[in-house]
């Protein structure tokens, strides 16, 4: 299940489920009227000749048609038949209108997504597509919805709680679901509103060091510093303060849903010449949220005009990434900075709203916006903007009619968001026609039409691989973006957009392989700024360290790659630490501890310095490392970042998980860091191996209350969890009473695990917690592919969950297991006989003669 559309309706129910000795016999009994027969005959309209959807034992569809009008057709039905309520609830959430289906638990981004304007960027982008494409849109829109009008007597259980009937898919809506996907991998803006946050606090300075740039950067003062000439007064500030909390609970809600500026994904290409079998291996994890359905979806397709397989997200049909029997691809962000806020002077002018731009005063430009709630009072909304884009503030602006959503708020300065939205690309098509690629040259021509996603795309051939950075990037008079710039001097804005065929590449490199893991894949200085927020460089230094070997590379040793689970930042820590000067600093900062936290200490830091970093669920030392951490981050940050359900701690949770972060650039060695001193001891300050020495000695409490007092028997995957949430579940968290209780009452139909974790946020088969806040896993490998082109059927695959959103099917929950096992499985496209014994289930559709 996917969004909250369940919530409004299953308040209706609760009683009867509290009555119920087995409340999730209910569920299933309406989850199941949704299940269609494995194996059927249909005849519909909207096809000009037979097509056929096959499935395997997973439920993953081969679709086969004709013509590709047809073929995305069957794409629609199919997809519906897996994710309709998914597909649904993304497209309302995508055009602000979520609450429709929700109710007032989703006003506030409607709110947002209202301001941001989506739905004018989604309806000029479809406007702007080629005829073909739009055709092909229509067609998978006809295929989705001769599904909704077959099914409207039998839902999927989250329409049938909430009384939902979903309209009929528009063709445009697909481009909604890639705005969502951009807003998704889109940064700094998280980066930019919690700098606010922090620097209200510690002053721009200060605050700079909780967001570093890279390891071999200097912190980034220019950018702060730009800002600290403002001298906003404190008045100000905490006018701006309030605003970013508000904008934050909604950013909450959405990170939830749609993991807005998650850090996602590895992947890599061995050229030929290094290989077992002397062809090319391309393989690709992406790091997603960890929810339930996958964030992807599985898909094969065969028509003259298209076909391969691999996977795409519910509404786009088109292959985000896989192989197409020729050429293999697979991407990971670039952490692409794209989002600008610029800080507004505003007044009121008699009634008027006007900016400061350049020493003159200019109205707002302004349009209003009506949000329908269900089982509510319409929420009108007044969406403001100066050149530089929306006002976030409006986002909070409006009479509040409900007890979850905040009132309207006033201001002396607005928040003003640039996004490189606003530039036309051919994004959509572009992704079209790399599916339809057949060699290295098709695929770098299709890539550089695409520049509303910011991706590394690793690709390749039998005897060719090669990288590609896309999207279009900011071109700013002045500054990098990485901090608020002030909008009304005019120095800061934008000066036009850099992409397309000007971005870095690489084909066929001599050292024999290329790959990227959220790094920073450009050197430092890189003009234009590409992004001030790149990911911990240690997965990107890990694949380095397991292909530059003399070891000939196979589907195995992939698969192994994909699997492995070395911190490799463990070692950097084990070497600064073991300094002889660094090491006599400890030891006497040991000595001021009493004498049992001494030997806590002691144990903690002789485990940890002995631990080889394989962060396995069973080990002892990776439980004993993750403590350590867990700990560390608390006595380094939250004396002055505290309490641990404040605020500042909630953001800096949310800065640490995303990008290169100030606990790892403290821990690392940055010079002149200022968090290491203890604020709670002003008669003090603490040395940084004091604050190591006591973080140690609470790790041993830590993990005594956690997991027993036998060293012995501590495990890693004791603390860190697994844990397959649906959306509505991740939601309950934003409700209360009734309804609270109620989504508690589904999520134990829903939901599946915990299970123990192994890996952290360095190891490639990454698993993203909050250090510092809990253990449960919420960044994962979502997909698994290797693509081994020595082999007659290249493409292995897996996906983390099921095919199918609907909890009754066995399709909803199968593919877990497999994940677990961190192995893969084959899904052919090549032999016609291997497809039709693997997809053994078979549903023919037939024109309808009508």
């Amino acid at each position: 299940m996917t969004l909250p559309g369940i919530i409004t309706r299953l308040v209706a129910v609760a009683a009867l489920t509290a009555a119920m000795a087995g409340c999730d016999s209910l569920f299933n009994h309406l989850a199941e009227n949704n299940l269609d027969p494995n194996s059927t005959e249909l005849t519909l309209t909207g096809i000009s000749a037979p097509l056929q959807i096959r499935r395997d034992d997973y439920g993953v569809p081969y679709i086969e048609a004709d013509n590709i009008s047809d073929l995305a057709f069957g794409m629609g039905y199919a997809m519906a038949q897996d994710r309709l309520a998914e597909m649904t609830g993304m497209n309302l959430l995508a055009r602000g209108r979520l609450s429709e289906m929700a109710g007032a638990v989703a006003v506030d981004m409607d709110k947002y997504m209202r301001t941001l304007g989506v739905t004018a960027i989604i309806e000029q982008r479809y406007a702007a597509l080629d005829d073909q494409l739009k055709q092909h849109l229509q067609h998978f829109s006809a295929g989705v919805n001769a599904y909704i009008e077959q099914h409207r007597d039998n839902l999927p259980l989250e329409m049938v709680i909430s009384d939902y009937q979903p309209q009929a898919w528009q063709p445009s809506n697909t481009i909604g679901i890639f705005v969502l996907l951009n807003l998704g991998v889109g940064f700094n803006l998280h980066e930019e509103l919690g700098f606010l946050q922090f620097a209200q606090k510690f002053g721009w300075q200060k605050a700079a060091y909780l967001a570093p740039v890279y390891p071999d950067e200097a912190i980034d003062f220019s950018e702060a510093e730009k800002l600290a000439a403002l001298q906003l007064d404190e008045q100000a500030l905490e006018s701006l303060a309030q605003q970013i909390t508000r904008l934050g609970q909604v950013e909450q809600q959405l990170k939830a849903i749609n993991g807005q500026g998650i850090a996602a994904s590895n992947n890599w290409a061995v050229h030929k010449s290094r290989t077992e079998n002397q062809a090319s291996l391309v393989a690709n994890d992406t790091h997603l949220l960890l929810t339930h359905p996958s964030t992807w979806t599985l898909m094969a397709v065969n028509s003259p005009e298209y076909s391969g397989v691999g996977i795409t997200l519910a509404g786009v049909p088109a292959l985000v990434a896989g192989y197409n029997g020729d050429i293999a691809w697979g991407e990971t962000m670039v952490m692409a900075d794209t989002q600008d806020v610029f800080l507004e002077q505003l007044r009121d002018n008699n009634g008027v709203t006007e900016y400061l731009y350049q020493d003159q005063w200019y109205p707002v430009s302004e349009r209003r916006e009506v949000i329908k709630v269900k089982d509510d009072e319409d929420v009108e909304l007044l969406v403001q903007s100066t050149r530089h884009g929306p006002l976030l503030n409006s986002a909070l602006q409006g009479v509040s009619k409900h007890e979850m959503i905040p009132p309207g708020m006033s201001y002396d300065y607005g928040l003003a968001l640039s996004w490189t939205a606003q530039y036309p690309d051919k994004t959509i098509e572009s992704f079209f026609r790399l599916g339809q690629a057949r060699n290295m040259a098709q695929v770098e021509q299709a890539l550089n039409g695409v520049g509303f996603i910011h991706l590394n795309v690793v690709y390749g051939d039998k005897d060719n691989i090669g990288w590609q950075i896309t999207g279009n990037y900011p071109l700013r008079k002045k500054g990098r973006g990485h901090f608020p710039s002030p909008g009304w001097s005019g120095e800061y804005d934008w000066n036009g957009s850099w992409g397309g065929e000007q971005t870095p590449r690489q084909v066929n490199p001599s050292q024999g392989w290329l790959g990227t893991g959220n790094h920073r894949t450009v050197a430092a200085g890189f003009s234009p700024t590409l992004t001030s927020s790149w990911y911990y460089p240690e997965r990107a230094e890990r694949i380095a360290q397991l292909l530059n070997t003399s070891k000939k590379q196979n589907f195995l040793s992939m698969q192994a790659m994909q699997a492995d689970r070395r911190d490799i930042f463990i070692a950097k820590v084990q070497q600064r630490w073991g300094d002889e000067k660094r090491w006599a600093d400890i030891e006497t900062a040991m000595q001021q501890l009493d004498d049992d936290e001494q030997q806590q200490a002691r144990f903690i830091l002789q485990r940890m310095m002995e631990f080889n970093g394989e962060m396995r669920e069973t080990s002892a030392n990776a439980a004993i490392w993750g403590a350590l951490e867990y700990s560390l981050t608390r006595a380094i940050f939250l004396d002055e970042l505290g309490p641990d359900d404040g605020e500042l701690w909630r953001v800096f949770m949310s800065l640490n998980g995303r990008a290169y972060s100030a606990y790892q650039d403290h821990v690392s060695g940055r010079n002149n860091a200022p968090f290491w001193d203890d604020v709670n001891t002003p008669e003090h300050q603490e040395s940084e191996a004091e604050i190591i020495v006591r973080a140690a000695a609470e790790a041993y409490q830590h993990l005594q209350q956690r997991l027993g007092d036998d060293a012995d028997a501590w495990q890693w995957g004791q603390l860190l969890t697994y844990h397959w949430q649906t959306n509505t579940t991740k939601m309950g968290k934003h409700m209360s009473g009734v309804k609270a209780y109620a989504v508690e009452k589904l999520a134990h139909y829903t939901d599946r695990g915990p299970y123990p974790a192994g890996g952290n946020r360095n190891t490639l088969n990454v698993a993203g917690h909050d250090l510092g806040s809990d253990y449960n896993v919420w960044n994962i490998p979502a997909m698994r592919m290797i693509v081994d082109f020595s082999q007659d059927e290249p493409l292995h695959l897996v996906v983390a969950g099921g095919q199918s959103g609907n909890p009754a099917s066995p399709h909803y929950d199968d593919g877990i297991d497999l994940w677990l096992s961190r192995k893969n499985r084959n899904l052919p496209i090549n032999s016609a006989e291997k497809v039709q014994r693997h997809y053994h289930q078979v549903t023919d559709i037939r024109p309808s003669s009508r």
